[in-house]
């Protein structure tokens, strides 16, 4: 509980100095805005590969559930 009420206070105190500061004098790099591109493109492929991964784990799963079943009722059914 402490460690949200010290990020809320660090929060609140950011936000009022970013609203006191009257000119900030800052630019943004022109290399910048194609890191955060690439930054953007390369999380959405990770989450890709990891939804794609997650989802043959769960397949295979599956797959592995029915062939046992299927495995026991056969070999009831032999000898």
């Amino acid at each position: 509980m402490r460690i949200i009420n010290r990020t809320v206070s660090l929060g609140l105190v950011c936000l009022c100095l970013l609203t006191i500061c009257r000119s900030a004098n800052a630019y943004i790099d022109a290399g910048s805005g194609s890191y955060l591109l690439q930054i953007l493109f390369a999380g959405l492929l990770a989450g890709v590969y990891v939804a794609k991964t997650a989802i043959l784990n769960v397949k295979a799963a599956i797959v592995r559930k029915v062939t046992h079943r299927k495995g026991d009722d056969s070999a009831s059914h032999v000898g």
